[in-house]
């Protein structure tokens, strides 16, 4: 990756803060995105240097995509579409949008999840920021796959993302650019550390490999979507979930 330009949005989270250690450890310029987590952005740019700059910026919003859209204006050879939240509860328990009200986990989450990264490679697109043979990595989830009570929002729209990733390498296959995606399963982060002890050995169990994963065990399959060994790859979910999926659990 030396030399590449690559933008890694939800840049301060778990997948994506672990992604930039990665890439810039193998020579990329990165400007990375978050909105929350500051203390570790700002970690994250004193680390990583002059080749890496973070931009505050509300994914979810059209100033915030603009703002970011700008600081890309030199142009990518690789994008990674990281940022993303999960509100799990009873579907009918939330509340219905009626107003607007960006609070209703449901519309939050597929705004988020969905929308907002879709809108934001259209706009790279459009604006042709997106150098020939780049690639293009978004990270879903493998709930996308399962059965899971209490994730619809977060499913919905994971399982979207996996459509769009298909249709998206099919119309810009042409023009040399790969559209690819992880599906990672439970991750052990400062969240998820915070859950039930029992219920996470419980979810560790049902696994094939035993354990649940880390930030780490996704990095490695990103940046070989990344990389020219994946050059002949597009359209295609990768699941890091050490077989949670192929397992039904």
């Amino acid at each position: 990756m030396r030399g590449k330009r690559v933008l890694v949005t939800g840049a301060s989270g778990g997948v994506g803060a672990a992604t930039c250690v990665a890439l810039a450890r193998e020579g990329a310029a990165l400007i990375g995105t978050y909105l929350r987590g500051e203390r570790r952005a700002a970690e994250l740019q004193l680390q990583l240097g002059s080749r890496t700059r973070m931009v505050r910026a509300d994914l979810a919003t059209r100033g915030g995509r603009e703002m970011v859209l700008e600081a890309c204006e030199d142009g990518l050879d690789g994008v990674v579409l990281a940022a993303g939240v999960a509100r799990h509860g009873p579907f009918v328990e939330q509340p219905e949008d009626t107003d607007g009200d960006r609070r209703d986990p449901l519309i939050m989450q597929l705004r988020t999840n969905l929308e907002a990264p879709l809108l934001l490679l259209r706009g790279l697109l459009s604006r042709s920021l997106l150098a020939e043979g780049a690639s293009v990595v978004v990270v879903g989830s493998n709930l996308a796959h399962l059965g899971v009570a209490g994730t619809v929002g977060y499913a919905a729209a994971k399982a979207g993302i996996e459509g769009a990733v298909r249709a998206l390498a099919a119309e810009f296959g042409p023009s040399g650019i790969r559209v690819n995606a992880v599906a990672p399963g439970l991750l052990l982060t400062e969240m998820t550390r915070e859950r039930n002890h029992d219920e996470l050995a419980a979810i560790a169990r049902g696994t094939p490999l035993r354990r649940l994963g880390e930030a780490a065990d996704v990095v490695g399959p990103i940046l070989f979507l990344l990389s020219a060994d994946a050059g002949f790859v597009t359209g295609q979910v990768l699941c890091v979930d050490g077989g949670a999926s192929m397992a039904g659990t």
